[in-house]
């Protein structure tokens, strides 16, 4: 069961619902207080998906972006969170609909959709906030676990759920995941052309490799990162053609 909207085709049709403003204390991606013209996300997903029909309990909504990013959380949690769903920058100077987001050096734009919560804390990590966002899907909880899962080798449990926390939103494997980043298992592993203490260190500070790198710091060890390395090696030995 995959379930799929497409934002800007409810735009053109004018089924996004109605618009209010929303006002955030501390927005994460712009790191002060913001006010945008908004929908209730919730509202507009209960008008479009008969929820009757799927277990929120066991569904996970997922974010696409127009750069690739792509996260997920519960649709439980995200609906009791009252999200919203902003499509305007109340406060994006004059001529312009969105305020540039600069991050790590780079300009961004926020455009067309960005999910955003007036009660959520902006340190909470169960709660995404995904910019440029076009599509939501909505999945079964356990789609991702059951194809990337190490059941082979439930050791590197620990390299899996670093992977799914940290990189799963921008990097795929086995086509599961975000297109930020680049596919790293197939064709050819990641691990099987990296050195791999380098590539335990690029995980842990890529822009110690590169200047500019879209890649942030994740803020993990380096023993962290070599569970992530090990856990690729692992799905380096169980590709699926794409």
């Amino acid at each position: 069961m995959e379930i799929k909207l497409d934002l800007l085709d409810l735009e053109t049709k004018n089924k996004l619902g109605k618009d209010t403003i929303v006002t955030i204390i501390n927005d994460p991606v712009y790191h002060k207080a913001k006010k945008y013209k908004a929908v209730s996300a919730s509202l507009l997903i209960k008008n479009e998906i008969d929820l009757t029909k799927i277990d929120p309990k066991n569904t996970k909504i997922i974010f696409e972006c127009r750069d690739g990013y792509k996260p997920e959380m519960p649709l439980e949690l995200f609906l009791k969170a009252n999200p919203y769903l902003a499509f305007q920058d109340s406060d994006a100077p004059q001529g312009a609909k969105w305020e540039t987001i600069v991050k790590n050096g780079n300009e961004m734009n926020a455009e067309p959709f960005y999910i955003v919560y007036t009660s959520v804390s902006e340190k909470d990590t169960r709660y995404k906030w995904p910019y440029n966002l076009v599509k939501i899907y909505l999945e079964p909880l356990n789609k991702s676990t059951l194809e990337l899962y190490p059941l082979k080798n439930r050791k590197l449990e620990s390299g899996y759920t670093l992977f799914k926390n940290q990189c799963l939103t921008c990097h795929s494997i086995n086509g599961i995941g975000g297109t930020m980043g680049p596919e790293l298992n197939y064709p050819k592993s990641v691990t099987e052309y990296w050195k791999e203490n380098e590539l335990v260190d690029y995980v842990v500070n890529p822009s110690s490799f590169r200047t500019k790198v879209k890649m942030p710091t994740l803020g993990i060890t380096k023993q962290q990162s070599q569970e992530i390395v090990d856990y690729l090696k692992y799905m380096s030995e169980n590709k699926k053609k794409l």
